[in-house]
C-alpha cells in the first residue's frame, strides 16, 4: 500500500491536519446543568456569545457561585486545544470554583460551536482570548483574571501576555516552541523524508495555508515572544509527549524571563494531568489571582493536604430529585492534540514510497491545473518530480534529464529559494549547464516563467 492509499487525501489532508483538524461536535447537555453543586455548594453557568474581530461568534460558558462572597470575583480562562472545545475545561471547574475562582471557557473560532472553517494554532486565537478578557473586565464582576491553556490554547495565551501585561498569571500545558520545527519533527517522527523534499512540500503547504487561513506559519514561534513576557507562568509538559515534545516546553521555560515554575508529568499530549499537578495548580492561582483578599468570612481554608476545605455550615441541603454533586471530570473532552490524525495522514512511509506516492499526487494538480488552462486531457504522473504552486514552480530532481532536440540555448538564471530547492527563471544565460542540462537542451517555461524539467 503506497502513501497515497494510506492518505486517501494526498496532499489536501497534509495541510488539514495542521488548520483543519477533526472538529469536536457536541451538545449543549454535555456542558451539564445550568445549575449544580460541588461539595454542597451551589453554583450556575451562564452562556454567552461574543463576536470577535474578524466578525465570528464564539459560544462561551461562565461558571461561578450562585451567592458571591463580594461582587467582583477573579476568574481563569481555559484554553482548549486545536482539536477539542470547551469541554476540555469541565475538569478544573471542581478545582477552582470552590476556590471562590470563577471559570470561563469558550469555543475557538473554527473550534466546537463557535463560527469559523480553520484554526491558526494560536495566531488568531490570540485574539479571541483578547475579546473574552475585555468582556469580562467590561462586566465590572471580575477582579484578577488568569488564563490556562493546553496545547494550542497553550501557545495563544503565550502569544497574547505580551500584550496584556495585567493578566495575573498562566498555566500553559505542552505548547511548542516553533511551528515550522514541529511540524519538521512529526514528519521525521512516522517517515523517511530527505530534507529536499521535506523542504519543497513545507513551503507549498505553507502557502496554502496562508491563502485559506491568512497567517504564515513562519510566523509561529512563541519562542520569539519570550523576552517580551513577564507574568508569572506556571510551564507544564508530558514526559511522554510524541505530538509536542517536551523539549518545547523546556526550551519556553528556559528563555521565559517573568517568574516561572515548570512541571514535567508523567503521560503524553492527550493524558489526563495527575491530582498533584492539579493542585499545585490550584495554589499557583490561589497566590497569583490573590484570592486570599476576598472577604471569604473563614468560608474556605487551605490545608496541608492541598484541598479546599469548606465550612461545612455553608453547605446547602440537596432538594428531592436534584443532583446534588456532579462528577465534571467525567465530561472532559478526551482529545486535545490531533497527534492519532498526524499519523494518520503521513502512515509510517518509507522513504522512497513517501517521495514518489506525494510527488505524483501533486503532479496530478499541476496536470490538472494546465487542462483548465490549455483545454487538453491531463497528462499522467512522471518520474521526474515537478512540485507546483500558484505562485511558484520548485524543481527537484532524481536524475539526469534526457537530452532532447537541439535549438539555440535561451537566457535563463538558476538559484536557490529560502527552502533550498532550485528554481530557475528566465533571465541571463547560465554557461554551467546545471542540473545535466546543456545549453543545446529543450527548454520549457511554464506560465509564471519557470523551467519545467522532464
Amino acid at each position: 500500500m503506497d502513501f497515497i492509499s494510506k492518505c486517501s487525501g494526498g496532499y489536501e489532508d497534509l495541510w488539514k491536519a495542521i488548520i483543519r483538524p477533526g472538529r469536536e461536535e457536541y451538545e449543549e447537555k454535555h456542558l451539564g446543568p445550568k445549575e449544580f453543586h460541588i461539595r454542597g455548594l451551589r453554583y450556575q453557568r451562564t452562556d454567552i456569545e461574543l463576536k470577535n474581530k474578524r466578525g465570528q461568534t464564539l459560544k462561551g460558558s461562565h461558571f461561578e457561585p450562585v451567592e458571591r462572597v463580594c461582587e467582583q470575583l477573579p476568574c481563569v480562562v481555559y484554553l482548549h486545544g486545536n482539536c477539542s472545545s470547551r469541554l476540555e475545561s469541565l475538569y478544573t471547574l471542581e478545582i477552582l470554583l470552590p476556590a471562590n475562582i470563577t471559570v470561563f471557557c469558550f469555543d475557538f473560532a473554527g473550534s466546537g460551536m463557535s463560527d469559523g472553517d480553520f484554526i491558526s494554532l494560536g495566531w488568531y486565537e490570540r485574539e479571541d482570548i483578547e475579546v473574552v478578557v475585555n468582556h469580562l473586565r467590561s462586566t465590572n464582576r471580575t477582579s484578577t483574571i488568569g488564563l490556562w491553556g493546553r496545547s494550542m490554547g497553550a501557545v495563544a495565551a503565550l502569544m497574547y501576555v505580551d500584550r496584556d501585561p495585567c493578566i495575573a498569571g498562566m498555566v500553559v500545558d505542552s505548547p511548542y516552541s516553533n511551528l515550522r520545527i514541529l511540524s519538521d519533527e512529526l514528519v521525521r517522527e512516522h517517515t523517511k523524508v530527505p530534507s529536499l523534499v521535506l523542504s519543497a512540500v513545507t513551503a507549498i503547504i505553507r502557502k496554502t495555508i496562508k491563502k485559506k487561513a491568512g497567517f504564515d506559519i513562519d510566523h509561529m514561534v512563541p519562542l520569539n515572544y519570550m523576552a517580551q513576557s513577564f507574568v508569572p507562568a506556571f510551564f507544564v509538559a508530558g514526559k511522554n509527549d510524541k505530538y509536542v515534545n517536551a523539549r518545547h516546553t523546556q526550551d519556553l521555560y528556559a528563555k521565559y524571563t517573568g517568574d516561572k515554575n515548570i512541571a514535567l508529568v508523567n503521560g503524553d499530549h492527550n493524558s489526563a494531568r495527575p491530582q498533584f499537578l492539579l493542585d499545585s495548580i490550584a495554589i499557583f492561582f490561589y497566590n497569583t489571582l490573590m484570592v486570599d483578599q476576598l472577604p471569604q468570612q473563614g468560608k474556605f481554608d487551605f490545608d496541608i493536604s492541598v484541598r479546599w476545605k469548606i465550612d461545612e455550615s455553608q453547605k446547602e441541603k440537596p432538594r428531592k430529585n436534584e443532583d446534588s454533586e456532579m462528577n465534571f471530570s467525567m465530561l472532559r473532552s478526551k482529545k486535545i492534540g490531533n497527534d492519532y490524525d498526524i499519523q494518520q495522514v503521513l502512515g509510517d512511509a518509507n522513504e522512497e514510497e513517501l517521495e514518489k506516492s506525494l510527488m505524483q499526487s501533486i503532479q496530478i494538480r499541476e496536470n490538472m491545473k494546465k487542462s483548465k488552462l490549455g483545454g487538453g486531457e491531463p497528462e499522467q504522473p512522471k518520474q521526474d518530480i515537478i512540485l507546483d504552486d500558484p505562485n511558484m514552480t520548485m524543481i527537484l530532481k532524481k536524475e539526469e534529464s534526457k537530452q532532447s532536440e537541439k535549438e539555440e540555448p535561451k537566457a535563463y538564471d538558476e538559484h536557490d529559494d529560502e527552502w533550498g530547492s532550485k528554481i530557475i527563471k528566465k533571465g541571463e544565460e547560465n554557461t554551467s549547464g546545471s542540473m545535466g542540462k546543456s545549453k543545446s537542451a529543450m527548454r520549457e517555461f511554464n506560465e509564471e516563467g519557470f523551467e519545467i524539467i522532464e
